[in-house]
């Protein structure tokens, strides 16, 4: 650490800060959402509509978090091709494989949805911040 300068995370830092945020979100989601079917507060029939809503919105989240240490649009990938890892690793670990034309397939279009808009908006906020005013 010779001189007093800032460490830069690399990017395997990043995309598991990524990850770990979104898995966060996720679980964090999850659990609201059964706590409010569970109480009454909503049908069960919005059940996977919201679950997918939250897989987007997570891995937009852990995208966004991993933006500043990797080029946007890569990084957000990463993040959520690694959330749909942990995704399909805990489906066919509990429930003895993935339904892929039913919600499986839909919740892992999301994850990757996520991941393309999470690199489109970190794309952009990092572009403008390069730009300079020239006097």
């Amino acid at each position: 650490m010779g001189k007093g300068g800032k460490v830069r995370p690399t990017a395997w830092q990043g995309v598991l800060r990524g990850v770990l945020a979104a898995l966060g979100l996720y679980l964090i989601g999850t659990a609201l959402l059964a706590l409010v079917i569970v109480k009454g507060g909503a049908p069960e029939s919005v059940m996977f509509p919201v679950t997918a809503v939250l897989c987007v919105l997570a891995v937009l989240g852990g995208g966004l978090l991993a933006g500043p240490m990797l080029p946007p649009l890569p990084g957000a990938m990463a993040v959520a091709a690694c959330f749909g890892g942990v995704l399909l690793t805990v489906g066919a670990a509990c429930w003895q494989g993935v339904t892929w034309a039913g919600h499986g397939g839909i919740l892992l279009a999301c994850v990757l949805g996520g991941g393309l808009l999470s690199g489109m908006l970190a794309g952009s906020r990092r572009g403008r911040r390069r730009k300079l005013k020239r006097k």
